[in-house]
Parts: C-alpha cells; structure tokens; sequence
C-alpha cells in the first residue's frame, strides 16, 4: 500500500483542484426536493434538448400501475394540475391506504428529514397533470440511512386521510436475484426531459457481483483519466499509470451493500435515473405484482452527464425483503 499513497493523494489533489466537487457533493441522488425540481424548471426553459444518454422505457398505460405515487414539493403547488408536472421531485408506492413507501434520500434536503408539510402526494395519476393530492401527517426516516453509502434507502411517509387508489403487495420473503422486474417513474429521459406521462421500463435482476464489477470498472476508467491529466506535470509514464490503476482498483471495496438489489441490462439502455428515486422495482406473477425494491442510486463516469444509463453498471435498488419488520413496526401505529 506504501507505493500507491501518492497516488492517492494525487486523486485528493485532482478532487479538489478549482472547478471541481467532491463526491459526496456530487452525488446526484442527494436532496432531490430542490435538485430535481430545478432541473424540471432548466429543462423546460431549453426543451429537454442537453444531449443526455438514453434510458428507455415506455409511457405506461392510464390506470395500468395505480399503486404508483408521486411526490411533489408543496411549495410548488398551487391549484393548476400543470403545478403538479413542476412539483415532481420522487416516486414512491402506496402500500397501505395510508402508507407510502420511498426512498430516505427522497425525504432528505440539505441532509436534514423534511418536513411533513413540504410534501403532498399524488395519487390516481398516470399522468401528472390528473390524480388526487393528499397532505403527509409524517414522514419516517430509517434511522441507519447513510448520505455517504446511501446504505438503508428507506423511508415512509403516513397519509393525513386514507388514500382510495389500490395498494401493491411487498415481496415476502428474499428470493433469487434473477429473472424479469419492472420500475416505473417519471425520472428524466434519453433527451433530458422529464416526462408528464409515466414511464415504465423491463429490466433484469442482477447478482450483486455484477453491480460491484460494473461500478469497478467505472471507477478504474476515472482513475486512469485522473492520472493521465497530471502525467505531463509529473512525467510518470504509460506504464506508471496502468499498473498503478489495476493495483488500486484491486483494493476497491464493494459499493453494494446487502440491503441493495442490482437490476438493469447489460447496455444499460433501460433504466431508472434522476426523478425516478423512491419508486417501485416490481415483480409481475399469477398473484399480480409484488415489490421487490426501492429506487435507490446509480453510478456512471465522472465525464458522464447523468449517473444511469450506462452498460454493465445496473441500476441499484432498496431490497425490501430486509425490511419488512420495520415497515411492519413503523405502519403498525
């Protein structure tokens, strides 16, 4: 480890060098109230015209995923439903008439829980210009959620009445991870725009190890970049930079957690992304749909315009089947 120190410290220096954020500043799925809300006003000012990689997905039919809720910043509101598209910063589902399940981070501004006025949720609504709005008596945070790991990605937000849309079942048990799912959300697209309509997009379970290799792989292709930029300063040579890269990304530790769940595809064409947290990964079977995860993070190249969409990297998701006695602790009141 002795010969890799100031190599290191030359990531710190390029981390902290003029212009740039460090990664806990830069990551994208923190304080969504305001960052996705502004994004929404940016977008519409330029038309959804910045160029951002493709995610996929198609609109949903009306009524088809009725569970689906959305979370709007009160402040937003006012009594047009066009309000409603402006306001949409998260996702989430309805899982008892009033209890909705998220994302911690959704309900995390500025590092701090939000409070249960600042949020209304819209239900009945494919799109987001019709449904009902509801007002949040609480919002509960999972007290092991962490900024840093976004470990623990969990939160419930109580309704001030009982919502009427239907409800969706959560996975009982932990299961395989393979096979086909479902997210659904109204996180930005392929063109940069965020869509009024709800979109949905089919995915594959993923074993963590491929996440964890994705992300590796990710961070090996920045290293490389980063020490490329100080080679001519520095004059350390071509081979200086990949053996230096491959001793240091073997050292890497795993990004997911046991808490998390990987779906995706291998391009990476098909995924959630910003808007899109807090919302439902679901499985469909001969019993309907069951949720087997929150929308939670993603990750992509420090040159990337957005952290989802790329191949190998998958998207990662709350595993619900861990949480299930603190959802049934936290409901039961």
């Amino acid at each position: 480890m002795k010969n890799l120190a100031p190599l290191a410290a030359i990531a710190l220096l390029y981390s902290a060098a003029p212009g740039t954020v460090s990664a806990q500043e830069a990551r994208p799925e923190l304080s969504p109230m305001s960052r996705v809300t502004a994004a929404r006003a940016e977008q519409a000012k330029v038309k959804g015209d910045s160029g951002d990689r493709v995610f996929g997905g198609n609109e949903a039919d009306p009524g088809e995923w009725p569970f689906q809720v959305a979370l709007l910043s009160s402040q937003m509101l006012d009594d047009s439903p066009i309000s409603q598209a402006n306001a949409q910063f998260c996702g989430g589902s309805l899982i008892a008439p009033q209890w909705v399940l998220t994302a911690a981070h959704c309900v995390t501004d500025g590092g701090m829980t939000i409070p249960a006025d600042s949020v209304t949720i819209l239900t009945e609504a494919t799109a987001l210009t019709e449904g009902k709005r509801y007002a949040v008596a609480e919002v509960v945070r999972h007290d092991g959620y962490s900024e840093m790991t976004l470990d623990n990605d969990i939160a419930l937000i109580k309704l001030a009445e009982p919502a009427t849309a239907p409800t969706v079942k959560l996975i009982e048990a932990r299961g395989e991870d393979a096979g086909k799912v479902r997210v659904t959300g109204w996180g930005r697209m392929d063109n940069g725009s965020f869509p009024v309509n709800l979109m949905e997009a089919e995915l594959e379970l993923q074993p963590n190890a491929a996440c964890n290799a994705g992300i590796r792989a990710i961070y090996a292709r920045d290293l490389e970049m980063i020490l490329r930029n100080f080679a001519p300063r520095m004059h350390y040579s071509e081979t200086g930079i990949t053996t230096a890269t491959k001793s240091m990304v073997e050292t890497m530790a795993d990004k997911l957690t046991d808490n998390m769940i990987c779906a995706g595809t291998t391009s990476g064409v098909r995924d959630a992304c910003n808007g899109d947290s807090g919302g439902p990964l679901f499985v469909e079977g001969p019993d309907g749909v069951v949720q087997v995860g929150v929308v939670s993070w993603g990750e992509g190249p420090m040159d990337a315009s957005a952290a989802c969409g790329h191949a190998n990297a998958y998207g990662v998701y709350t595993r619900i089947s861990n949480y299930k006695d603190w959802i049934a602790e936290k409901t039961a009141q």
